[in-house]
């Protein structure tokens, strides 16, 4: 936190304190966490408010010259700490159900519980909250990676669908186990480097079968919980498997992790083809609706993601650099042009209605191109 003087502040900073209107502080002018905005400042001067707090955040300059853009602190979905517990956990299960260690791998599953509970409470705080998707992303792509990445975006979807804590964590340990079948197919076939044959692909697809089997065979979870890891990859048009499942009869659970288990697939790394880029994914899937995808569930999924998180950085089809400050219009966020300092409201600005962003930049590429 930094308090500083009206004069000096900046469209783009982040508020750190809320500001009140009056002196009994019960009326506020601009909550926390605010993104100031050219008329947010004049609206501060006319109530002659003369220093406010800022979060003091990281500075991109420009080569050598005294210009500092300040860019938005960008917010991991779960921390750190969380992220390794629960990696930590789903390794020492996918290991212990591949060596037979049906004892270790049924308490290991109950230690889960904890790791789940967790993440409920990360994501729940606010139903309308944006997941941070660069925050997802993998460090590798091992199996037990990517069920986090499921777990944390089936969570969202159930909550913006309205779901209660109960059935919130129930389906977070669905999602984290929905993939516990793959320790049956054979590891040349996981990790193989091209494309697989129909004869493969014939055998990966048995990996829903046998988590079912294993979960029923060690009385883990509930029929709820068994028909979520069944039946994730069924399709609304009857055309997914293992039993060609169509519309509301693939229970939701199945529903929900489907959406989630494709877009972390087609946004992780293949030796055989690049990831596709967040809105990439997400045209994709929404391109699904109706043969391949719930309509409400797909609509649930693109409105808690953010596609270009606070405080990321973005190449945009003028051939600016920019950061991103507010993420609500999804495809076209409120950006702040690194070369002019200009706001650009993408969707609404009619001067860039005509401006895409054209991907994701790393901090380390914007470095170099301002340097």
């Amino acid at each position: 936190m930094k308090r500083i003087d009206i004069e000096k502040i900046e469209p783009g900073m982040m508020l750190d304190q809320d500001i009140y209107s009056d002196a009994l502080f019960t009326l506020p002018l601009l909550v926390k966490g605010s993104i100031i905005t050219a008329d947010y400042l004049q609206r501060l001067r006319d109530r002659d408010i003369r220093t406010v707090y800022v979060k003091e955040e990281s500075a991109i300059t420009r080569g050598n010259r005294s210009n500092i853009i300040y860019v938005p602190e960008v917010r991991a979905t779960i921390s750190p700490k969380l992220r390794a517990e629960a990696v930590a956990c789903l390794e020492q299960l996918f290991k212990a159900i591949g060596e037979g260690n049906v004892h270790t791998s049924v308490q290991i599953i109950k230690n889960l519980d904890n790791i789940v509970d967790q993440l409920v409470s990360s994501i729940g705080r606010d139903r309308f909250a944006l997941i941070n998707i660069n925050d997802l992303r993998s460090y590798d792509e091992y199996t037990y990676h990517h069920s986090l990445s499921v777990a944390v975006l089936s969570i969202a979807i159930g909550q913006h669908l309205g779901l209660d804590r109960n059935d919130l964590h129930h389906l977070g340990k669905c999602a984290m186990m929905h993939d516990i079948g793959k320790v049956e197919v054979p590891i040349e076939i996981l990790h193989k480097p091209t494309r697989l044959s129909n004869d493969e692909f014939n055998v990966v697809k048995h990996h829903s079968a046998s988590g079912f089997n294993f979960l029923v065979n060690q009385n883990i979870g509930d029929d709820k919980l068994w028909s979520g890891v069944l039946y994730h990859h069924e399709k609304v048009n009857g055309k997914g498997y293992p039993h060609g499942l169509t519309g509301n009869l693939i229970p939701l659970w199945g529903r929900i992790i489907s959406v989630g288990d494709v877009y972390d697939a087609l946004t992780s790394n293949r030796p055989y083809r690049r990831p596709m880029l967040p809105s990439e994914a997400i045209e994709y899937i929404m391109g699904g609706i109706g043969s391949n995808f719930d309509y409400d569930i797909v609509k649930a999924f693109a409105q808690r993601v953010a596609l270009y998180p606070v405080g990321s950085f973005v190449e945009l089809s003028n051939g600016h650099t920019a950061v991103v400050l507010n993420t609500q219009s999804g495809l076209r966020p409120v950006v702040r042009i690194l070369e002019t300092g200009a706001v650009a409201d993408l969707r609404s600005d009619m001067k860039y209605l005509s401006t895409v962003i054209t991907r994701p930049l790393s901090k380390q590429e914007v470095i170099i191109r301002r340097a």
